[in-house]
C-alpha cells in the first residue's frame, strides 16, 4: 500500500477518523444552530456519519460485495455543489448556506475517497473507498435535490 497507509487497518482506521470528525461537525452544527428547521437537518446528517463509522468497524467480505454492488448503480449528478460558491459555517447561518456547506463537505469527502481509490494498489481498498465514495455522493445528491426543490423549482 502507499500513501502512508501501510495495512488495511490503517486504512480502516483513517476512514473511521474521518467519519467520526465528519459526525463532530454536524453535531456541533445542530446544537449551534437556532434554527428550528437546521437543527434536525444536522441532526440527521450526524446520525449518517455514525452509521458509516460502524459501517467500517464491522467490514467484512459481505460488507465488500455490498459496496461494489453499489458502485456499480449509476448516480444522477445535479452539479449545484460545484456551481455554489463556499459559505462559512455559523450557528445563525441561512437555510440555503447550511446545505450548500453540507452538500460542499459531502463533495470533498466523495473527492477524497474517490482520490485513495485511484491510488490504492489494492483491489479491496479500491472497493472499499469506491464504495465510501459513493455514500458521500448519495448524501451529496440527496442534500442538492433538496436546495433544487426549495430554492431553484
Amino acid at each position: 500500500m502507499e500513501h502512508g497507509f501501510k495495512t488495511f487497518a490503517e486504512v480502516i482506521s483513517f476512514a473511521v477518523m474521518r467519519e467520526e470528525e465528519s459526525h463532530e461537525f454536524y453535531r456541533e452544527l445542530a446544537e449551534k444552530t437556532t434554527d428550528p428547521f437546521l437543527q434536525p437537518l444536522f441532526s440527521e446528517f450526524a446520525k449518517e456519519e455514525l452509521k458509516h463509522k460502524q459501517m467500517l468497524l464491522d467490514i467484512d467480505a459481505g460488507t465488500l460485495e455490498k459496496m461494489f454492488e453499489k458502485i456499480i448503480e449509476k448516480q444522477d449528478d445535479l452539479g449545484i455543489a460545484k456551481k455554489l460558491e463556499n459559505v462559512e459555517s455559523n450557528p445563525e447561518m441561512a437555510f440555503a448556506d447550511a446545505l450548500v456547506l453540507a452538500m460542499k463537505r459531502e463533495d470533498k469527502a466523495f473527492e477524497l475517497y474517490s482520490l485513495l481509490a485511484e491510488i490504492s494498489d489494492d483491489d479491496d481498498l479500491s472497493v472499499l473507498f469506491l464504495g465510501l465514495a459513493k455514500e458521500e455522493e448519495q448524501h451529496r445528491l440527496k442534500i442538492e435535490k433538496t436546495y433544487q426543490a426549495i430554492f431553484d423549482p
